[in-house]
């Protein structure tokens, strides 16, 4: 057995040594790394895309919003990050889809300690809006930039938060917009907060006072109107007059035995995932278009308008009454006076 003699001890301590520098050196340049690329940008939300069909050519599309994955997500879930669910916005109204998404080393928003006083990003900052639009059966997509949005509109003004309130319709010209709050850099008073909006078709903001909104949807709707979202709520389904939604508590399972997996594969398929909904594209829903999109979510042959009641002042005699059928209830209810 050969002799360890005390030179060779010193030259494996030195390796080891050398190899435990080596480590810490490594370990400290990719926890600065990261620090660099991810670390340090706390306010973030990933970008979704959405899964899609259409229904009935253009009158409905069923959709989901699918998280796109990246090496920067993958990352930045490892950061604590500042931003809640309602930050990144996912949203249909009137015919269009948006998506938010950004990577910020601060919150924009007007509680924000830190303070956010820039409407040029720094070094590896992003806030970006997706537009989706139907054209034919399709969607176009248009992303815009929301800082360069504000510094075209307004240099001295900075960002503070996109309006989860959706999507807005003008009254005058029927564009889209959605609200935006912005600010003098280095605001301090609640009042120096002012909405203003996003025109989602070019992509350009316009002050407060150039938008008339359209109050349409406050008219007929015969869905709240009635005890017919309730009834479908209580069975986990929820109904209005721009689409169908299945609550998280809706059990999955439930769908096979529902006309939907019979009749539309398709669409099942994006149905079973979360975050998965329907859109009427076209705004003169009617009753019976509302109960077929419906009775896709029951098995054949389910009467949706079952013990539906109309309120006495919904109705065309002033008398409370329950049917049990669209005819039913086209007989019975009354429209809202504009």
């Amino acid at each position: 057995m050969k002799k360890i003699t005390k030179g060779k001890i010193i030259a494996l301590a030195a390796i080891l040594l050398l190899g435990f520098i080596g480590y810490q050196i490594w370990d400290r340049w990719q926890k600065a790394q990261f620090q660099e690329n991810y670390g340090q940008y706390t306010y973030y939300a990933p970008e979704y895309r959405l899964n899609y069909a259409f229904f009935e050519g253009e009158k409905a599309i069923f959709y989901n919003w699918e998280l796109v994955e990246s090496e920067e997500e993958q990352q930045m879930a490892k950061v604590e990050s500042e931003v809640g669910k309602f930050d990144n916005i996912r949203t249909f109204e009137y015919g269009y889809f948006i998506n938010t998404y950004m990577k910020l080393k601060n919150s924009p928003k007007q509680y924000s300690l830190d303070g956010f006083n820039r409407n040029v990003p720094e070094k590896g900052e992003y806030w970006k809006l997706a537009v989706y639009k139907p054209e034919g059966e399709r969607l176009e997509r248009k992303e815009f930039d929301i800082f360069k949005m504000v510094r075209s509109f307004d240099g001295n003004l900075v960002p503070s938060e996109v309006d989860s309130i959706g999507i807005r319709k003008n009254a005058t010209d029927e564009k889209r917009y959605i609200r935006i709050i912005l600010h003098p850099k280095h605001a301090e008073k609640d009042e120096d907060y002012k909405i203003y909006f996003i025109d989602l078709d070019e992509g350009k903001i316009v002050p407060a006072s150039e938008v008339k909104l359209d109050k349409s949807y406050l008219q007929s709707n015969f869905v709240s109107d009635t005890s017919f979202h309730d009834n479908l709520e209580k069975q986990d389904v929820g109904v209005s007059m721009t689409g169908v939604d299945l609550y998280d508590t809706y059990p999955r399972k439930n769908l096979k035995k529902a006309v939907l997996a019979q009749d539309y594969p398709e669409l099942y398929k994006i149905m079973q995932k979360s975050d998965s909904h329907v859109a009427f594209l076209k705004e003169d829903v009617d009753i019976e278009w509302v109960q077929k999109v419906a009775e896709l979510f029951f098995p054949p042959g389910t009467n949706v308008f079952e013990n539906v009641t109309i309120p006495a002042k919904y109705s065309v005699d002033g008398q409370e009454h329950v049917v049990n059928s669209a005819e039913e209830l086209q007989q019975y209810y009354k429209e809202r006076e504009s």
